[in-house]
């Protein structure tokens, strides 16, 4: 029986294959933990949005603004704009982690397409070999028979 093909770096083509799933999961771990955190500044917005809302609302009536409420009102602002600020910076910081390893990914792909594109050739080439050797193994059995053919026509 003949041996089928078999790509001596299939080994260097899964490591790259392994590569490149781990880079694209640690991607993805990643823009989740990013939409966590979009989630996280746009519900603070929310909240302080609401606060101003309420404020307004309650002012709207004409009454005398109240000292105390209206100091923890902007307590609560300032601190709501605090974490805003930090929630932006991380975000930031998320997005160049994401941009490092989307070009990391993007790396692995192209190293993987390169030995798989190289893996391709090898096997093409290995079927023409195979082709053309099957072709000669049924040239040299059509030769033999046929010789044979004209060997029992002249006996006869």
């Amino acid at each position: 029986m003949k041996e089928g093909f078999r790509y001596v770096l299939e080994p260097l083509r899964l490591t790259r294959s392994w590569a490149l799933d781990a880079a694209l999961a640690e991607l993805a771990a990643l823009n989740g933990h990013i939409a966590e955190q979009r989630a996280a500044h746009d519900e603070v917005l929310r909240q302080m949005a609401h606060a101003r809302a309420g404020w307004l609302a309650a002012q709207a009536d004409g009454a005398a603004l109240a000292l105390g409420p209206m100091a923890l009102l902007g307590r609560y602002l300032q601190d709501g704009a605090r974490r805003l600020l930090e929630l932006e910076r991380r975000l930031a910081a998320l997005d160049g982690e994401r941009e490092a390893l989307a070009l990391q990914a993007q790396s692995a792909r192209r190293a993987l397409d390169a030995v798989e594109e190289h893996r391709d050739g090898a096997r093409r080439a290995y079927r023409r070999v195979r082709a053309d050797a099957d072709l000669k193994t049924a040239d040299d059995h059509w030769n033999l028979l046929h010789g044979r053919r004209a060997e029992h026509e002249t006996e006869a």
